[in-house]
């Protein structure tokens, strides 16, 4: 008797279902200890705030959700003709409902145009980095998925286009924020055309950047390219499942005739056309309003984040900041985690980057937001430098006791911190921040906005023969903290 093939698809098991930062139990059992509430910037959301918020906006809640009550007790219409009119009308340049196909979210839409296209062993490319959804879903089909860095990714050969049943990559990118030209684009989209490979566009941020820089106007008679648009993060309304696709009335037919049918929700339905339908569409106040926010807020956080050590913000065209933490103390997840204890999600991009623990993306919010977020770093920053102060200072009082001589730090970045020749036993201070100006110390406000005990001035504990009375106190039998204060009393408090 023949043996059955396993229930699920081999791809299938490559794939993992999809959380919004969800923290590791420990993490989220110490933030409701301390009843923390969260503000989210790991999202791409509009930091205008929803647009039924918006005081301009001319758009009526409650009277939409009254008139979406009369509709729940039967099926939507499946063609959604007023929703694709409303997305049409919105995106403009001659788009009619024809080239638009609705869908329950980008992720749908993205699944729905690689399930009607890609075959097993089919290759499709990608930039390095992207969202690792692009990879996961092609993966889904049975594609092999080529991650190429961005620039070599445009420039590819013919050989290598043609070879490729698609290309699928964000404008602007994500995580990196960064928006290709339209002229530049739109070149690649034709060499797409003419290899005969699909090129799918997510434009989901592109309103909260330059929406003038779309491809939707170069969909007529291409049947190989695809814009994807996103609603949730224009009008930052996540909890509203629509969306829609942008391609020749040809290529359009084909996904409304492949799509789930009524896969948007009456409420969805009703409130995104009323959405799609603001006055000015793609220049309405509410949008040209966010970009102006979002521009300053953007110059406001390269320059302030720039200024913490360890934090490289990245270039950016969009609503969020890409940071490299390279020459930070601790990595991606540590510091995304230590922050969510604290209520504040930011996003760990080791996904997107092969599992490598360096980048975080910021998302945009409003100044009295990114003010709190920065201080915020500030408190993890200077409390993990203390939880990692006396950690070496442990290994210090071991080595000692031990008979070893201390290590020398002539090669540390810092060295010489005061003077040539200091004494190096101890590289973080046992008494920080002991908050006695009398040492030298003072308070100063640091890059992060936050009050930062400096001691840069104080040089006591770097000279050799007080170093080595202290350190013979810390070694004493008994509790490290009660040995510190003694040691504070008896050495350093009689010379100040």
């Amino acid at each position: 008797m023949k043996e059955k093939r396993a229930v699920f698809k081999e791809n299938t098991y490559l794939i993992s279902q999809y959380h919004h930062c969800i923290l590791p139990d420990d993490l989220r059992a110490k933030a409701d200890a301390q009843k923390t509430s969260s503000i989210d910037f790991s999202t791409r959301l509009n930091p205008m705030g929803n647009v039924f918020q918006y005081q301009h906006s001319g758009l009526n809640l409650d009277g939409l959700i009254n008139a979406a009550k009369k509709q729940i007790n039967q099926y939507p219409d499946n063609r959604y003709l007023e929703f694709r009119t409303a997305a049409a009308d919105f995106i403009g340049k001659g788009i009619t409902f024809a080239n638009v196909v609705p869908g329950s979210g980008t992720c749908e839409l993205i699944r729905l145009i690689l399930g009607c296209t890609l075959e097993k062993g089919d290759i499709v490319l990608t930039p390095f980095p992207s969202t690792p959804e692009y990879a996961l879903n092609s993966v889904l089909f049975g594609a092999r998925v080529l991650p190429l860095p961005p620039h070599e990714l445009l420039l590819a050969e013919d050989d290598v286009l043609s070879c490729a049943r698609l290309v699928l990559l964000s404008n602007p990118a994500n995580p990196g924020g960064h928006l290709i030209p339209r002229k530049e684009l739109r070149l690649f989209a034709e060499r797409c055309a003419e290899n005969k490979t699909m090129l799918i566009v997510d434009e989901s941020c592109i309103e909260l950047c330059d929406p003038s820089q779309t491809l939707a106007g170069y969909t007529f008679g291409n049947d190989y390219l695809v814009i994807i648009r996103s609603i949730a993060h224009s009008f930052s309304l996540p909890g509203l499942k629509a969306s829609y696709a942008i391609a020749s009335e040809n290529l359009a037919q084909y996904f409304n005739n492949g799509r789930l049918p009524w896969s948007i929700g009456a409420f969805s339905d009703l409130l995104c056309t009323a959405v799609l339908s603001i006055e000015g569409g793609i220049n309405s106040r509410y949008l040209e309003e966010s970009r102006q926010l979002i521009q300053s807020q953007r110059n406001y956080l390269m320059n302030r984040i720039g200024r913490i050590y360890g934090f490289s913000p990245q270039h950016s065209d969009a609503n969020y900041l890409l940071v490299d933490l390279k020459d930070l103390f601790m990595d991606s997840r540590t510091l995304t985690q230590n922050l969510a204890s604290k209520g504040f999600l930011i996003k760990d991009c080791s996904s997107f980057f092969q599992a490598e623990k360096q980048f975080v993306r910021i998302g945009m919010r409003t100044q009295e937001d990114n003010d709190i977020l920065l201080k915020a770093i500030g408190e993890v920053l200077t409390e993990t430098s203390k939880e990692d102060a006396r950690e070496r200072l442990e290994v210090t009082i071991e080595s000692a006791a031990s008979g070893a001589a201390p290590a020398s730090r002539g090669t540390c970045q810092y060295y010489p911190c005061h003077f040539k020749g200091q004494d190096c036993t101890f590289c973080f201070c046992p008494f920080y921040a002991c908050e006695d100006e009398r040492t030298g110390g003072k308070w100063i406000v640091g890059s992060s906005g936050n009050r930062v005990w400096s001691c840069e001035n104080c040089t006591y504990i770097h000279q050799s023969t007080l170093s080595r009375q202290i350190l013979d106190i810390l070694m004493e039998e008994g509790d490290t903290e009660a040995n510190i204060q003694k040691a504070w009393s008896k050495i350093l408090k009689p010379l100040l």
